[in-house]
């Protein structure tokens, strides 16, 4: 792209669409041990050695290079508040559908966009002709957007459910800002260089049910192939489900569970802002085949709203030029998904 050229997100929201309806997912194989790169950080959150940071910056650098999503362990967020989060998910999803209606995405009348209950079979998140095989539950934080101006259950009828979840929230929001220290000296930066653009991030969490579609044998996705449009990714899961494209390998793996860690993957944001240095992962959730529910809980996260993300200094320079403009999450995602 000519960095001098305006930013359309509408036209690269269809472009995305149609590079994802080329990617032939009908072959896809466990990954191994090698396939997806394990970082644990714990010496550095524990000890905010500046050696262990540089250990920590080392393999995240190499591991976005290559495939853009590692499972993260030493990480600090107790197994047991990720079992409560997956149980307060469970909890939400169990309610009849008329109470989660009323919480339904997007109601008219209803000032936040984007946040509130997805039904089944929905086409947005990604954007795509055929509809997830999946309902979810989305609260987001922005600079005017509090966790509490959210649309929420009535504690009557789901009892300490939104008091658990801003719980687990504000916890996965602290390890992503402890992360940025790490991803920046990846990038060859000082480590505080991300900090001016993340004093009020933007964030969405979303709560998945995926039903047993075992019976069924439908042949649509759980969620549809895609890239995530974030800086980067949290995620935590109940059981297996979610496949990766492998750029090493050029081919499909289905994801392993690991109880000792959290999935991060790289978003388009932080493609775009390293000069696609480092590399945004495509993927999937498979139908869900496995005769029980499954859930996850992913958490989006972003810079500031309106903080302009322009290239990185490390990531171009002459004969290396930027080939993507200055943009925010603002002027790109939110016009794209009709924030």
């Amino acid at each position: 792209m000519d960095p001098d050229r305006k930013f359309d997100p509408i036209e690269k929201e269809r472009a995305l669409q149609a590079e994802s309806q080329t990617w032939d997912t009908t072959r896809v194989e466990q990954a191994r041990r090698e396939d997806i790169p394990v970082i644990d950080v714990s010496e550095y959150f524990d000890t905010d050695n500046e050696a262990a940071l540089e250990t920590a910056a080392i393999q995240l650098g190499e591991a976005n290079r290559k495939t853009g999503f590692i499972f993260l362990s030493g990480h600090g967020v107790p197994q047991k508040s990720i079992e409560d989060a997956l149980e307060q998910s469970t909890r939400y999803h169990q309610l009849p559908i008329k109470t989660k209606l009323d919480l339904r995405m997007d109601q008219p009348g209803f000032p936040i966009t984007g946040a509130g209950y997805l039904p089944f079979k929905n086409k947005k998140l990604p954007h795509r002709p055929r509809g997830n095989l999946n309902e979810s539950f989305l609260i987001k934080r922005d600079g005017d957007i509090a966790l509490a101006d959210n649309l929420w259950p009535a504690d009557g009828k789901l009892p300490g459910f939104r008091k658990n979840v801003e719980r687990f929230t504000n916890r996965l929001e602290n390890l992503a800002l402890r992360l940025l220290p790490i991803y920046a000296r990846a990038l060859n930066l000082e480590k505080t260089f991300f900090e001016p653009a993340f004093t009020d991030p933007f964030y969405r969490l979303r709560l998945t049910h995926y039903p047993d579609f075992s019976r069924d044998n439908s042949d649509q996705f759980g969620i549809a192939p895609h890239v995530d449009t974030t800086f980067f990714t949290l995620l935590v899961q109940d059981s297996p489900g979610l496949c990766i494209f492998s750029e090493e390998r050029q081919c499909w793996l289905s994801v392993p569970m690991r109880d000792d860690a959290i999935i991060v993957n790289t978003g388009e944001l932080l493609k775009y802002w390293s000069n696609d240095e480092f590399v945004s992962v495509k993927h999937f959730a498979n139908n869900n085949l496995s005769g029980t529910s499954r859930y996850s809980i992913a958490f989006f996260f972003n810079a500031n709203s309106n903080y302009r993300m322009t290239c990185i200094p490390s990531c171009c320079g002459p004969g290396r030029p930027a080939r993507y403009p200055a943009i925010s999450y603002a002027e790109s995602q939110a016009v794209a998904q009709g924030e």
